[in-house]
């Protein structure tokens, strides 16, 4: 079945995820506290050049990590970056995992999906609807959750 949708899936967002995000950010913006309480217009400046950037990447990496299916085609992004593009009609398997292993997803609850040349780990929100969308453009693909 062929379809020309584009549909996209964010990362499901787990409790640990999003305590690391806030506990980093709390560092930052009390480290940047600190320097502007202390007056010091060098400790400023230091501060907002090293932390604003940090910041900003993990916000974008938080945020912006999801799952789009366009033309046939599963693309993985890592915030702004494209972490595989999977032709949906290789893929074999969707199955449930919990591995702490890095992937692109920001949760632990995950799925592994297996495809002719490799296998990614991802997260998506809306997981049943997420695997639908899958199924509708390749039926023969088991789902194991």
């Amino acid at each position: 079945m062929q379809t020309t949708a584009q549909r996209y899936y964010p990362s499901r967002k787990s409790v640990l995820v999003w305590l690391t995000v806030l506990i980093l950010a709390y560092l930052g913006t009390a480290n940047i506290y600190r320097s502007v309480v202390s007056m010091h217009t060098s400790s400023i400046l230091i501060s907002l050049a090293i932390w604003i950037p940090i910041l900003a990447f993990i916000l974008t990496i938080f945020f912006g990590t999801g799952y789009t299916i366009k033309h046939n085609v599963l693309i993985v992004k890592i915030g702004p970056f494209i972490a595989d593009k999977v032709d949906i009609k290789d893929i074999w398997t969707a199955h449930r995992t919990y591995t702490l292993l890095s992937a692109p997803a920001n949760s632990i609850r995950r799925l592994r999906i297996k495809y002719k040349g490799g296998e990614v780990v991802i997260s998506p929100d809306r997981e049943n609807e997420f695997l639908e969308a899958l199924k509708q453009l390749n039926p023969t693909i088991e789902v194991l959750v």
